[in-house]
């Protein structure tokens, strides 16, 4: 017997070094135990303290790696939940039937609550027993089943349990459990070991009044419990398809030496000494999952851990095997010394580890998850076993299509501290089967990401969150990454597409032009408005938008796109400002507009204007050019009638020809910029034929008071005082005025006065003859004025 032992050791330790990664999929699960306080909640807390308590469990859980909680719910018939059907439970407020207060549900609270941190939560139904112990029965409520029906009662010692050969009983847990589905978002219903008590119990009247023509009484037992099982089943399918049923029973089915009768253990077996026929109900696809409860060490006479396992890894009959673990054994010292060995857990997770139809464990309880004397077996958990993350095992005969793919995953560095991974969840699904509830990042230093490696999987989100922080990077490392979606049941999409880090994408327009304005600048106009707009980008460029730019020339504008990550790019173009404004000339005119007397002699004529340009130096020149030929037949010289001082100063010779009205020069002034704008603005100046052509033809003489183009009135004329001259225009437009002498000499000027205006002039002016000059836009009037 010591060398097979031996021989069986050492085959187990042979598994165990071959089969301990992590694998992709694996269930972490743990038990909070609500009976008279194990776990949790303590009775003599406030529902808040109850609550954070609650919290501080669920973050330890989630801390080590646990991602089910298997939180009992119902130990007694009793609620810790609000339940038509039955009392409040006396673990939550110390008296059964009693609302906390303030009254909340803890039950709802612990789903959402598991929800938030990506953990599924089972609701623990302890189905059979009524009453712990029956000296506490005359504190129940009233309403407790084992008050409202004491005849469904089986008495074992101070224990009693619910009669399963009752049909009122199967009606009543089925009703339980069809309220539990029904109001609650809850991932599973979980019974517990209690099925039949492990003793002596009379029930005989129970099997006289339905034998349903089975003659053994094991079987019969056997079957009422089955009727259960399939009941529930098909009562939670019905429900909500998606809500996982599972049983945890004792860890032997069977002893035999025949393994498909049983497992080589000589211990407590649930089939034959608690009627739980579990290898049916995994046959019969009645539940979705079995979790053994194999409290034993790694070669334990009798109930050898390494032994039990394995049989159940060949009896799955594809439904899921959870091993349930005793942590609470752990350095007991009850227990003996191979529970004092801090590597009994460990090497069982290892075992699991190499068994094929083996899809995970349970750890109880939570107290000693929590315990600070199990020799460190959480922390090998929590930094080894579970240090990486697990999907959950799939269940395909409940649903086995994947849901949707995620869209557009970026990837957003943040220094040397993180990248942020953001993606888009598939469009909402009709059901809640297809919904995406969950995702799994995966990260690889290459562009191929084998999404079946469990070293490829970094993380699995909480919730549908569409983002994720990866801390774990290195420095200078390029990593890639690719998200796929989970459902309810963990069914896994196609993947997103691969991401890694890329600096913001930025393209900038072909290089641009604007025209300065009239006070030779331009304001830098907002580039980054025509830009794409990207999530999690922002624009800048400089110079800013808004700027005021003066003189014609090139500017490089810069524009930046910067994540949110601080990351940027940058691209820039020319932004080139031109001049299309002319300059101005402005008040041009001569100091001299008639050369009276035609001698021949050449004239000096003053030339005033100013030139106006904002952006720049200005090249100016003068031309001249007459209506009668020059230097020629007809005015009898042939020498220059003209000579270009300077840009301001001229000689004119008092030359006519011998017919027509006399001679106009006209002074063409141009104005050219630097960027080749030019203006150019002329006037004149006249050698007329004679006095009386200058009083006829040129001049109009006001006499009679009559006015002269229809706007002008000049009276009195002659007048020994000074004339009024009377603009009847419609005040629209501007006129300017020039008062010559005989010889042609400006002797006042006006400028800037409406058409409609009235003005009085020549007061100081001797007697003599002199003219008026009345200029509006394109019209010119000269008037001939007497002063006596």
């Amino acid at each position: 017997m010591k060398k097979t032992l031996l021989l069986f050791s050492v085959c187990i330790w042979a598994m165990l070094g071959l089969n301990a990664q992590t694998p992709k999929r694996e269930f972490r699960g743990a038990w909070i135990a609500s009976y008279f306080g194990i776990d949790w909640p303590n009775r003599n807390q406030t529902p808040a303290q109850q609550q954070a308590a609650l919290l501080a469990i669920l973050d330890h859980h989630k801390a080590t790696g646990i991602t089910t909680i298997f939180l009992q719910i119902r130990s007694q018939s009793d609620a810790l939940y609000p339940s038509e059907l039955e009392p409040w439970s006396n673990d939550l407020t110390g008296l059964q039937g009693r609302a906390p207060n303030p009254l909340w549900d803890p039950l709802a609270f612990a789903i959402e609550e598991a929800h938030k941190r990506g953990m599924e939560l089972h609701a623990w139904i302890n189905p059979y027993r009524a009453v712990g112990n029956a000296a506490n029965l005359p504190n129940f409520a009233e309403n407790h089943i084992a008050k409202r029906h004491p005849e469904w009662l089986i008495s074992t010692g101070v224990l009693r349990t619910l009669d399963p050969g009752i049909p009122g009983v199967r009606d009543h847990i089925n009703a339980v459990i069809s309220d539990i589905v029904s109001r609650y978002d809850v991932d599973g219903i979980h019974f517990d070991d209690y099925f039949y008590p492990n003793a002596a119990f009379n029930d005989d009247a129970t099997y006289a009044a339905d034998p349903r023509g089975i003659t053994d009484r094991a079987d019969w037992r056997r079957d009422n419990v089955n009727l259960l099982v399939a009941r529930i089943n098909q009562t939670i399918k019905q429900i909500k398809p998606w809500v996982e049923f599972g049983i945890s029973p004792s860890g032997i089915y069977r002893n035999s030496t025949d393994p498909s009768i049983g497992s080589a253990t000589s211990g407590l077996q649930h089939y034959s000494q608690l009627y739980a026929d579990s290898k049916k109900w995994l046959q019969e696809g009645w539940i979705d999952y079995l979790a053994p409860q194999v409290y034993w060490y790694i070669g334990q006479p009798g109930a050898n851990y390494g032994i039990v396992t394995p049989w159940w890894n060949n009896n799955s009959f594809g439904r899921r095997i959870y091993i349930g673990l005793a942590g609470y054994k752990v350095n007991d010292p009850a227990q003996g010394v191979n529970w004092a060995n801090p590597s009994q857990i460990p090497n069982q997770v290892r075992l699991n580890r190499s068994l094929a139809n083996i899809s995970g464990q349970a750890v109880y309880n939570t107290a000693s998850l929590r315990s600070t004397t199990k020799l460190g077996f959480r922390d090998s958990l929590r930094l080894d076993f579970y240090s990486r993350p697990a999907l959950q095992p799939t269940m395909p005969w409940i649903d086995a299509v994947a849901p949707d793919a995620a869209t557009d995953l970026k990837v957003i560095k943040f220094g040397e501290t993180h990248n942020l991974l953001k993606w888009k969840k598939p469009a909402a699904a009709g059901d809640e089967l297809n919904r995406v509830r969950q995702f799994a990042i995966y990260r690889a230093t290459s562009s191929s990401i084998d999404i079946e490696s469990a070293e490829n999987l970094i993380a699995i989100t909480n919730q549908d969150e569409t983002s994720f922080e990866d801390h774990s990077v290195e420095p200078d490392q390029t990593y890639y990454y690719l998200v796929t979606s989970l459902d309810r049941l963990h069914n896994e999409s196609a993947p997103s597409n691969t991401a890694t880090f890329q600096l913001p994408v930025i393209e900038c327009p072909a290089n641009q032009q604007s025209v300065l304005d009239e006070n030779c600048s331009a304001t830098v106009p907002d580039f980054t408005a025509g830009l794409p707009a990207q999530e999690d980008i922002t624009y800048a460029q400089e110079p800013v938008a808004g700027t005021v730019v003066s003189g014609a020339g090139t500017t490089t504008i810069t524009l930046r796109a910067t994540d949110i990550g601080g990351n940027f790019s940058t691209c820039s173009f020319e932004w080139t400002r031109v001049d299309e404004i002319a300059p101005e000339i402005a008040g041009l005119q001569t100091d001299k507009t008639l050369l009276r007397v035609p001698n021949h002699k050449m004239n000096e004529v003053a030339v005033n204007y100013t030139v106006i340009d904002n952006c720049g130096p200005v090249t100016v020149s003068l031309a001249i050019s007459s209506n009668e030929p020059v230097n020629g037949t007809g005015d009898g010289d042939t020498d220059p009638d003209w000579e270009i001082i300077s840009n301001n100063l001229v000689k004119l010779r008092a030359e006519r020809s011998g017919t027509g009205t006399g001679r106009i020069y006209t002074i063409t002034v141009s104005a050219t910029d630097a960027a080749g704008n030019q203006a150019t603005a002329t006037t004149e100046v006249r050698v007329p034929h004679s006095a009386a052509s200058v009083a006829s033809s040129e001049a109009a003489v006001m006499e009679n008071n009559q006015p002269v183009g229809n706007w002008v009135k000049l009276l009195p004329n002659p007048t020994t005082t000074s004339f009024t001259l009377r603009l009847l225009g419609t005040g629209r437009e501007q006129v300017e005025l020039r008062m010559l002498d005989l010889n042609g000499r400006v002797i006042e000027s006006r400028a800037g006065i409406a058409d409609n205006a009235t003005l009085q002039f020549g007061s100081n002016y001797r007697p003599g003859n002199y003219f008026v000059e009345i200029q509006r836009g394109k019209e010119r009037l000269v008037l001939k004025l007497i002063k006596q």
